[in-house]
Order: structure tokens, then sequence, then C-alpha cells
């Protein structure tokens, strides 16, 4: 499902959930890979992390044409890279690459932190800013990333870039909700969007298909679900 210029929540793994980084060089070809592929499609990256066996993006595509050339260009490149490196054949990756729009009135920067604290919640690291891999240091302390395109509801966070990145560092006091994290999890793996009930509504009309899955799996409609906060 994709709108364009729709923040989007993108995960993508190794084949059978194996790493798809294996030394450091390989995080920096990476890095360098999606650079190369922004810069020849039309799609903005707000916020990334790099686990050692998929990464996460929060990217807003023009078209569904510029992000399906957009990941297909990128997946081609590291993978042409990682077997020539590496001595290695076949896939690297698991089948295609998983989405979700968000509701970015609501939940966009809910989404950052989601993202950006992975490596927390994995355990890798104790502090957000201590992880290498991430748009962190970008979006809360200014080190500079091309990668990144600040969202307009990012920008609308300060009058300026101090006051912008002090209140960045704000939202991640204490940690996301359970149910958040959930919730993030559960609509990029089944390929939903994830928002408020009037939202679902909006983005179906738009897109002519239900953008929720049934109630298996887990109860979608539920109170607790609608009532979602950072």
């Amino acid at each position: 499902m994709v709108i364009p210029d729709e923040p989007l929540h993108i995960m993508h793994r190794g084949n059978n959930r194996q790493e798809i980084f294996f030394t450091e060089d390989d995080y920096l070809r990476f890095l360098d890979d999606v650079k190369r592929a922004l810069d020849q499609y039309e799609c903005n990256l707000h916020a990334y992390v790099l686990m050692t066996n998929h990464f996460h993006f929060l990217l807003s595509p023009h078209s569904n044409e510029d992000l399906s050339r957009f990941m297909q260009a990128l997946g081609r490149r590291y993978v042409r890279y990682i077997n020539q490196r590496h001595q290695r054949s076949g896939t690297l990756w698991e089948g295609r690459f998983k989405s979700s729009l968000i509701d970015s009135e609501r939940y966009l920067l809910a989404c950052y932190r989601y993202i950006e604290e992975n490596p927390v919640r994995a355990n890798m690291v104790d502090t957000i800013s201590g992880y290498r891999w991430s748009s962190y240091r970008a979006n809360a302390l200014g080190q500079s990333d091309k990668l990144i395109t600040p969202h307009r509801l990012y920008q609308a966070l300060g009058h300026d870039d101090r006051a912008r990145k002090s209140a960045y560092q704000g939202l991640f006091l204490g940690r996301l909700k359970s149910s958040l994290v959930e919730g993030f999890q559960q609509s990029v793996e089944r390929g939903e969007a994830f928002g408020a009930p009037e939202y679902h509504a909006n983005m179906g009309k738009l897109l002519g298909r239900d953008t929720q899955l049934g109630q298996h799996g887990g109860d979608r409609k539920s109170d607790a679900f609608r009532k979602h906060e950072l």
C-alpha cells in the first residue's frame, strides 16, 4: 500500500533470519548503497536502524514505482557486494520487503522512536546514542547524515534546529509503550496501515481496499489498541 508522500514503515530481513551485516565495512557499504538509491529515486528517508539480520526505514516515497525501484536497486547492489566480499552465493533477503502506512498525524514520531529504539530493546546497547548504525544521532544530536530528510512534523518540533533536537530528545524519556511496539511490529509484518479508525477509513477510500486484515492474530479493534499514546 503506497500513497505518494505518505510515510511508510519498511522492514526487510535476511533469509531465514540470518545475518545481513558481517563486518563494519558491510554497514558502511549498505549506507552508501542507500544514499545512491535515494539520489536515484524520489524517496525521503526520515529514520532508519540497521540491525544484524534486518533493517527498518521510515520513508516517504513519491510514488509506488519510486519505492519499488529504490528497494530493488538497494537490495541488488548490496547482494552483489556481499556475495563477492564474503565469497557466498544465493539469496540474502527473506522474500520481498514488508511495509506499513503510518498515520503521520498520530503516530509518526512514535514510529521514529520505535525504529531508533530497536538496539536498546534488543539489549545491544544501554543507550540509543551508543548505537552507531541508526539515525538517532542525526535526529537527536545533530550529527551529519546525508541520508536523512526531516519530515514536516519533525520540523514542527521547534522553531530552530537546536529547539527541534531538544524536543526530539525529550520524546525518548522513558520507553515506548509495549502496545505501540507490538502494534508497529504487527502492522509491518501483516502489511497493514497503522493508525486510528478514521485513518483506516480515509486510506481505504483512497486505495480502494481494506487497510487492516481481520481480527485473527490480535484484536486490532479493541479499545486498548485505539488508545495508543506516546
